[in-house]
């Protein structure tokens, strides 16, 4: 159990209010203008994104994550901010999403791409759960240079052990999956915000 506060900090690096999390939610948000209906954050962690995204849109948010010791964490961090009614935690595996058929307007990700087992598998059940006319927005850095340099030194502040980046992905082993996934309406950025894929479902039209 995570009862410990002094715990909790530490896996949220600044809670909720890490400047890298207000960042890309701005930036998921001007770029797709979904601010209403359904939103899934797969592998969630501690929910940071998906606090940040609760605040400055209407959706209603499921913070996904395999461990249960994270969505402890989570929960910890949504009710102290009081975005219970709007943020709920789902365990589930992305490779195997517990969700239906075209459930969600949107789905995003900060840093849990670089442990999947399978990229195109994972891919594949995200693209399986967004509406037509939904988007993804999957990745991982700090959205800009700056913020990058200002976390690292909020943990030497911290004295906290220097910081680890994730596992790296080539971009093209990236693209290979996403293709492999049947996506074909995508955007691959690999610059100093960090390694993402944007993508948007196809509307379904009838004659």
């Amino acid at each position: 159990m995570f009862n410990d506060p002094q715990s909790i900090d530490s896996m949220l690096i600044d809670g909720a209010h890490a400047p890298t999390y207000p960042l890309i939610a701005n930036q998921i948000t001007e770029k797709f203008k979904i601010k209403k209906g359904t939103a899934i954050d797969v592998g969630a962690g501690p929910a940071s994104l998906s606090v940040a995204m609760a605040r400055i849109t209407q959706l209603e948010i499921y913070a996904m994550d395999l461990s249960p010791e994270m969505l402890e964490i989570a929960q910890t961090s949504i009710k102290k901010e009081g975005l219970e009614n709007r943020v709920k935690t789902r365990m589930g595996d992305v490779h195997q999403m517990p969700f239906q058929d075209e459930f969600a307007d949107l789905v995003f990700s900060r840093g849990s791409m670089f442990f999947w087992k399978d990229l195109a598998t994972a891919f594949r059940e995200i693209y399986r759960v967004l509406k037509p006319g939904g988007a993804g927005y999957i990745g991982g850095g700090f959205g800009s240079s700056a913020v990058r340099k200002k976390v690292k030194n909020q943990f030497k502040r911290k004295g906290s052990r220097s910081y680890k980046s994730p596992p790296k992905i080539h971009v093209d082993t990236l693209e290979i999956a996403v293709l492999e996934a049947g996506i074909d309406n995508y955007l691959l950025i690999n610059d100093e915000s960090g390694l993402w894929v944007l993508f948007k479902k196809q509307q379904n039209y009838t004659i």
